[in-house]
Order: C-alpha cells, then structure tokens, then sequence
C-alpha cells in the first residue's frame, strides 16, 4: 500500500517517533529528511500531486501551508508543557537568553513564555524566515559567550549546536511530545480514510451512471453542464466532449438539452419528444440553502421501455403458467441425486418457501417443477420469473403489479402482478441473488404478510402463494458481505435444497447421455448408437463445469457431426479437444482400451467378456478382422458373429 501521508521532518528524533508511530498504528507514512533550510519545503511543493494530506512542525509547517492549497498541511503542535520545559532547563544555567526560531507564530509563543519567566530584559531574539537570514544569525549567535540560546529542535539548530559546542554557548531544544505526534499521525490517517471513502463513493457513483441503461444529464445552478453518460451519447447521439462544461443557453448548444432541462424544475415521467423521438423524462432539482445547486435529468426512450416490457412478457409468455415436468423426468441413480430427489420429496408436502441452490445446468427449474406437481397446489398455477432478466423498475412491476394511471403508459385498470396470477399456486423465483435491495424489502413484506399492494394502489391484496426460489450463488455469503437481507434469507429458506453438480454424480452420465443422443436423434433425424462404455469413461473423465445443460449441448454437437467415416470415440475426442481446448482428451493408463499386449475388460457375462475383447482388438487393428482372427487363433467367421449376432442376442 503506497504511502498517502508525506512526513517533512526538521529533527532525527521527530523522524524515529513518527517511524514508530507508522508501525503501531499501520498507516503508510513516507519521511522526508529535512526541513524548511535542507530542502523539504521544495520537496513538499514537487511532490504535493502524489500524497494526500502533509505532516510537519515549526514553521517549516507554516511555510508548507502557506504555500500548498491543495492538499491540507497539519502541524504537529508544541504544548504549553513543551515550552515551559525548555524555558525551565533554559533559566537554570542562569545566564542570559537568546531565541533562536524561524519568524511564525511559534515565535511568538516562545516569546509570551519568555516574557512569562521573568526573564524578558535579558533575551536576545534570533528570529528568521530563510537560510541567508539564519547564516545572519547564526554568525550573531556565534558572538553570544556565557548565553543560553533557546531553539526548536530542528536540522538547523542541531548542525548549530555542533559547530558551536567549543565555545561558552549553551544550548536548550524544545521538542514535541510523543503524544502531539501521534495525535498529528492520528488526523493524517483519519483525512486519507475520508478521501478514500469519498474517492470509492465518486467511483461508484460514477460506475452506477457510465452504466446506466437511462440516459443522465447534470446542469449545475448556473447552466453549465456537469455530466453527460453514455446512455445519453446513445440515446440523443450527442458526443458527450461536445457539451461537457459549457453552458445551456450558448448558441451552438443542442436545444434538445435545453428542453430536458426546461425550467430545472421537479418533474417525474414526463414524456417529451426530441427530433422525433418520444422520452420518458424525469427531472429533480438538488437544493441546498434555498439555492438551486445542480439540476440531474434522466431519460429514456419510451420504444426501449416498450421493448423490455414485449421481452419479459414474451419470456413469461414462454413458461406458461404450468409446471411440465414431475420427479420421474429427473435421469439419474447416483446416491447424491437419489437424496436430494428424496429429500424434495418430503419438501413437496409442505407449503414452508424452498430455497435450492446449485451450480448452473445442475436441474433447479426442473426440481421446482417437479416440487410444485408433487404437492397440494399441483392443480394452481405455476408461474415462473427470472429475477436477473428484468431492470429493477420492470420487475418491480412485475411481481407485484401497478394501479391505472400509476406511471405514464400504465395499462388502462392496471395490471395484476406475479403473485396474484400465482394465487392458490406456486411462484418461482429463479437467480434471486440479483435482486436489489428495494424489491428485497417488498418482497420480505409479502413474505410475512402476505398481501400485496400493486405500484400505485390503495389496496391491500391477500395472496395465498407459495415461494420456490433458486440461485446459483452462495446467499449466505451475501447475508454475511451485507448484500441480501438476513431476514429474507431465512423466509425464503425454511427449507434448503442443495443440488449435486454432475462431476459428484459420473455415473449418471450413462443414462443421462443415452437420453440426450435418442432426443437429438429424433430433432435432427440422425439414427446414432448408444455411446459405448469406452466413450462413456472418457466423458467421465471431464468435469463439466456447465453440469447437465453442458452436456446436453455437447452430445447435441456429437450427435449432428457423427457420420460414417469417423468413429463416435474418435469424434469424442476431437470434440472434448476442442471444448477443453487441449489437443485431445487425456485418458488415464487403467482406462487404455489396450496398452501392449494387454486388455481392460468389464467383468460380466463369458459372452459379453468375449465380445469386448473382439471389439477392442479390431479397435487395435483398424477393423482387421483377419489379423484379430490370427491373433486370437479363432476364425474369421466367429469374429463377425461375436461382434454382430452375440452383441445382437446381449441387447435383446
């Protein structure tokens, strides 16, 4: 982590204690050995742009601030208690007091001590603000025999004192406490907290409009336009460079932009048409202090709202309000599979809301289905929504439905929502990890009381629905990182379904692949075998992270490339290449179909034994059945019938 803090020190041992101070407290501080006369007011100015906020003390201080404005400078304060420590060692020597200090209002503070002691008749001030104005008194110093000079503890003062240690001059240096230091440190750290925490909230903002799907438009209280994102560039085909920082009412400014701004005015869904094009417009003026400060407008076109709403009807249209599938459509016998069929059984006789979680392709719609059509609600509707496919706005609407006239365009008597169609159903929310945090509250609401109120309505609606819901991610991280709702976790999951991926289950590949190559027989009209347990094994050996839905898709792909002069097992491994991207799927040794003069056989019927051995050896020899008859001392006709009548009479 780069340092954020820049320490300009004027003593070694202020640089140690802030070096300390750095590691107790872990915050990055960089240190720059020297003050005001040894270069780290220069060094400060050079080097402003790559900190935060300057730590000094003294007038080197004084001079930073002075001459830096933007970042801010703290100064390590020097306590009443620092300067009447120094003053007593000082009175001690009992011999005349000089004051040595850079002209600041440290000065001056050691002067009010001075006065204070008593000893105000006998000080001699050597005060300066440069280096030729110390060489002026260093030299004066130097007459000053039987005094004790008083000084800030710094570089300059110190190489002083060192050159003067021969003569009858004494030297007394006021330092800092350990305390004001890391109070200064303290402060240091808690400006560059705040700067990072408004530097994360301008980035966030910034992201939320750069990726806004609405156009947004800025104008400051004089007329000068602030921001303009791309949605906007798209939507009005405006270069956002070209209107950037230039003000409204210049000539050669687009009038459209005029007209969104009108009078800066408070507006919400106004539709307004720009060079043709209908705008669904919202405008909210920021106040503060009675004035007028920015003006933020939002827009967009009133076709793009449309399309979205024909979309996800069109996509909830698709589902249809039934559920298709039942428990027995679920393909597979592995013992993970078996549990969680059996455990969404005994869930199926409830009405408590199911959370299921998996990996995507792992069959959640197909459990949720298969849940519904297995419980009490099996004759009520099933209706089905993916969360992460609708903007907050839309799917807002959709789940709970609105009143006529709630929002510009609203249907004429409104529109029932999701969980009134579901009513005396099942209402399935798939990818619900998306949701925002408004739509987490409402539906919470739902949850507990259930009753709706559509957007824009006066009445409650009572629902009888029960909530299925599905995500791929992890929800109870989430809970735990602050993005969902621990309250609603616990509604939607009174019950948890966790699916196994496909790589816990392998042995559900045979079936579930036997089924996949029979179903794009018939769509494609192809008429492909059953792959063989060799093919088998060798999809077993990849992990399909994309689970079922990847294998489906992969066998789809085999299934249309198979043909006559390409082997289904070679065509595997091509395809697995090409999918894995590897030059061909690897195999590990006890799978090898033959390794030298050696076999790999599946313990069964001598029939069936004798047949694999058949097929493996002219898999060998390229389909020579004459150099497999040799090789197996058997005739050639009883290597047809093994690999042809035998393998018929198996299958039968």
């Amino acid at each position: 982590m780069r340092s954020r803090i820049l320490f300009v020190s004027i003593c070694p041992r202020a640089s140690e204690q802030v070096r300390r101070i750095s590691e107790e407290l872990d915050v990055p501080v960089q240190i720059f050995e020297g003050g005001m006369t040894k270069g780290g007011l220069q060094y400060a100015i050079e080097n402003q742009d790559d900190f935060d906020v300057i730590v000094s003390h003294g007038g080197t201080a004084a001079h930073i601030e002075s001459c830096i404005g933007s970042i801010p400078t703290i100064t390590i304060k020097l306590s009443i208690a620092d300067f009447l420590d120094g003053f007593e060692r000082a009175i001690e020597r009992e011999q005349p007091l000089a004051l040595l200090c850079v002209k600041s209002e440290v000065l001056s503070e050691m002067e009010r001590v001075a006065r204070f002691s008593g000893r105000a008749p006998d000080y001699k001030l050597l005060a300066y603000s440069h280096r030729e104005e110390f060489e002026t008194q260093y030299n004066l110093a130097a007459t000053l025999d039987s005094h004790t000079l008083i000084g800030i503890s710094c570089y300059c003062v110190l190489g002083m004192r060192e050159q003067l240690k021969d003569r009858n001059i004494g030297f007394v240096l006021i330092s800092p406490s350990l305390q004001n230091i890391k109070k200064a440190i303290l402060s240091a750290k808690s400006i560059v907290e705040s700067k990072g925490r408004e530097e994360l909230k301008a980035k966030r903002m910034k992201s939320i409009v750069d990726y806004s799907a609405q156009g947004i438009l800025s104008i400051d209280g004089q007329g000068v336009v602030t921001s303009f994102n791309p949605a906007a560039e798209r939507i009005l085909g405006i270069r956002a460079g070209t209107v950037l920082a230039r003000a409204l009412d210049e000539t050669t400014m687009p009038a459209t932009l005029r007209d969104l701004h009108g009078e800066g005015d408070f507006q919400l869904n106004q539709i307004l048409k720009a060079d043709g094009t209908d705008l669904l417009v919202n405008r909210i003026p920021v106040r503060a202090n009675d004035r007028l400060e920015e003006t933020i407008v939002s827009f967009q076109r009133v076709t793009d709202i449309q399309r979205l709403e024909t979309k996800a009807r069109m996509q909830l249209l698709s589902k249809g309000l039934v559920a298709k599938h039942r428990f027995d459509d679920i393909i597979g016998s592995s013992a993970a599979l078996r549990t969680a069929i059996d455990r969404a059984r005994r869930f199926a006789e409830t009405s408590a809301s199911i959370l299921i979680e998996g990996e995507t392709g792992t069959g959640k719609e197909l459990f949720v289905q298969s849940i519904h059509n297995a419980s009490d609600r099996r004759d009520g509707p099933f209706v089905a929504i993916n969360c992460a496919a609708l903007p907050e706005s839309l799917l807002e609407s959709e789940l709970f439905g609105y009143a006529e006239g709630a929002f510009t365009g609203a249907k004429r008597g409104g529109k029932a929502g999701l969980f009134e169609l579901a009513h005396n159903g099942t209402i399935f929310l798939d990818e619900i990890g998306e949701i925002s945090p408004a739509i987490q509250s409402r539906l919470l609401r739902v949850l507990q009381e259930r009753e709706i109120l559509r957007i824009g309505g006066d009445r409650v609606i009572k629902v009888n629905v029960r909530v299925l819901s599905a995500t791929n991610k992890t929800l109870y991280r989430m809970v735990q990182e602050g993005r969902f709702r621990d309250d609603l976790f616990f509604r939607l999951g009174v019950l948890k379904l966790q699916l196994p991926p496909l790589r816990d289950r392998k042995e559900d590949i045979r079936p579930l692949a036997d089924r996949f190559v029979r179903l794009t027989n018939e769509a494609a009209g192809k008429a492909v075998d059953d792959l063989s347990t060799d093919d088998i094994r060798t999809l077993q050996r990849y992990s399909w992270p994309g689970n079922v839905r990847e294998l489906d898709h992969f066998i789809e792909k085999l299934v249309i490339l198979s043909d006559a002069r390409t082997r289904t097992s070679t065509l595997i491994e091509l395809l697995l290449g090409e999918h894995t991207g590897e030059t061909g799927a690897r195999r590990p040794a006890d799978d090898t179909a033959c390794d030298g003069d050696r076999l790999t056989l599946e313990v069964g019927p001598l029939k069936e034994m004798e047949r694999q051995i058949v097929e493996k050896m002219l898999e060998r020899t390229n389909g020579n059945k004459v150099e497999v008859a040799r090789r197996l001392g058997i005739s050639r006709v009883t290597v047809w019938n093994k690999t042809k009548a035998d393998a018929a009479g198996l299958r039968m």
